[in-house]
């Protein structure tokens, strides 16, 4: 058995729950953070997220379930006896005190008395060497949140956890301090833990993410597999964007599925799809909008075989410089969305042209059709 000072920065969740009266904002879930990565629990307000992290801070009592981090059982230490640090949206730095005073005053209450070199490495690690002796309202909300950043790790906590640490920052300096935040947690090489509600902050950062809805994990996995192979609409609506289409199941073609949809026929990978495929059944068929070409209905007879095919015409277009984003009107789906880059931009693709959408099978993925095709949209919280 090892104590917290030499066992792993591993965080294990096992059945933790919390619950207010007759509100349960985390059902009971199992999670584990392997030591070393950047963890993202990503989701959206009043998903759990938050009351998962103070649970593992020991800021929130579980109501059931216990915590490990590392060999060690904290779930019912106090937050000073964990071996954990936690950076809030706030910052919370001392005004009174200067940077250099800020990132030592978790050693000077430990009673150690030379931190100057401690505090020194810790500030060039954040790359705030130069503003030492600055208070901070002389710096930016990046400059700050960075103090916060090495005020926690100068503690050298087995688990940094940040919560929404990024989101009192503006878009372009947000971005910068996602690769900085990525380029700091690389070199300490410590466990972060990081909730956010922003898809491309989890996706830029983090190894593994765990997707929550509704107090629970949706989907844990890395944000490429996330993204590429959703298992629920929720998921496949949340990160990015999903062409979701009702289909019927058809027949098999070896490892393919072939889908009746609007009159046409689609093929999805069997191995892409999480619905039960009996003949006569239904799924939805999904497809990112990245991954589809555009033609205009002149040009349909240079469609290559063997891809996926259907036909609309075009709602909306609007030009956002690296690409064109069309709203296609279809008999499969009504407002179908498709992300053309500006190579060659064809000048009939306006409002009102009839148009061909084409895409490689192996880019299709299938879900239960059990499921609200609108879940993580935004559209399914306005209607609840």
């Amino acid at each position: 058995m090892t104590t917290s000072n030499d066992g792993g920065g591993d965080v294990r969740l096992t059945g933790i729950s919390k619950t207010y009266g007759s509100f349960t904002a985390v059902h009971p879930l199992d999670l584990t953070v392997p030591q070393g990565s950047f963890f993202a629990l990503l989701g959206a307000s009043g998903c759990g997220k938050t009351t998962t992290l103070r649970m593992i801070a020991g800021l929130e009592e579980p109501s059931g379930g216990s915590v490990h981090l590392g060999d060690q059982e904290v779930t019912h230490l106090p937050p000073y006896k964990r071996p954990v640090n936690t950076v809030f949206q706030s910052y919370a730095l001392f005004p009174h005190l200067d940077i250099f005073e800020n990132v030592a005053f978790g050693l000077r209450r430990r009673g150690i008395k030379s931190v100057k070199k401690q505090v020194e490495s810790m500030l060039e690690l954040v790359q705030l060497g130069e503003q030492a002796r600055k208070k901070p309202h002389q710096l930016s909300g990046g400059q700050q949140q960075r103090v916060a950043v090495a005020r926690a790790l100068i503690n050298h906590p087995k688990v940094l956890l940040l919560d929404e640490p990024l989101g009192a920052l503006d878009l372009k300096l947000r971005r910068q301090m996602q690769l900085e935040l990525k380029r700091i947690q690389t070199e300490v090489g410590i466990t972060f833990v990081h909730v956010t509600h922003d898809q491309e902050e989890a996706m830029t950062m983090a190894d593994t993410v765990a997707v929550m809805n509704a107090g629970r994990v949706e989907q844990l996995g890395s944000p490429s597999d996330l993204y590429e192979n959703p298992t629920t609409t929720f998921v496949a609506n949340f990160l990015g964007t999903s062409n979701l289409i009702e289909a019927e199941v058809d027949t098999r073609s070896g490892e393919d599925i072939v889908l009746r949809a609007g009159g046409g026929k689609l093929v999805l990978p069997g191995s892409r799809c999480s619905a039960p495929t009996t003949a006569g059944g239904k799924v939805l068929v999904g497809v990112r909008p990245e991954k589809i070409s555009l033609a205009h209905a002149d040009e349909a007879g240079a469609v290559p075989e063997g891809r996926n095919r259907i036909t609309g015409r075009i709602a909306d277009s609007s030009f956002i410089g690296v690409s064109t984003q069309y709203v296609i009107d279809s008999p499969v789906c009504p407002e179908f969305e498709v992300y053309a880059q500006n190579i060659d931009r064809d000048a009939r693709l306006v409002p009102g042209a009839e148009v061909v959408l084409h895409w490689n099978p192996a880019h299709t993925f299938g879900l239960d059709a059990a499921q609200a095709i609108d879940a993580g949209t935004g559209a399914d919280e306005a209607a609840a």
